[in-house]
């Protein structure tokens, strides 16, 4: 799996996006989702000692957590020195707001890749033949 700049430091992105006055996403139709969690995970990023204390916390919330792993299978580790736990949610993300709240609250958390109560304008672009 590949991992992008935007994967990885979603917190430092936060940031830019929260201190902009326009806030504009670009992406291919494949990332198109009905509901969040079910098609691609959701990123956690956690402190490194004590990771593993997440684990049930997300299996609570219906969710099954994947610490992401480098190309050499050791722990990815952030530009910040932090793990990621990919969170997969075979039913979906029905409460994300909830969900959200829940994570993010737990000592260790740094931050979630859910961008809830930004606005962004969203470009869809896809091919197109001249």
């Amino acid at each position: 799996r590949e991992t992008t700049a935007a994967e990885v430091d979603f917190a430092a992105e936060k940031i830019v996006a929260a201190a902009t006055r326009s806030y504009v996403i670009v992406v291919d139709a494949s990332k198109l989702v009905d509901v969040l969690g079910r098609k691609y995970p959701v990123p956690v990023e956690v402190m490194p000692f004590g990771w593993k204390t997440h684990l049930d916390t997300v299996r609570a919330l219906g969710g099954t957590p994947t610490l992401r792993l480098d190309a050499d299978g050791e722990p990815f580790v952030t530009d910040g020195g932090h793990h990621i736990l990919d969170c997969q949610f075979p039913d979906g993300l029905l409460e994300v707001r909830r969900v959200d709240d829940m994570i993010r609250r737990r000592p260790g958390v740094v931050e979630t890749g859910l961008f809830l109560g930004m606005t962004p304008e969203v470009i869809v672009g896809g091919s197109h033949k001249a």
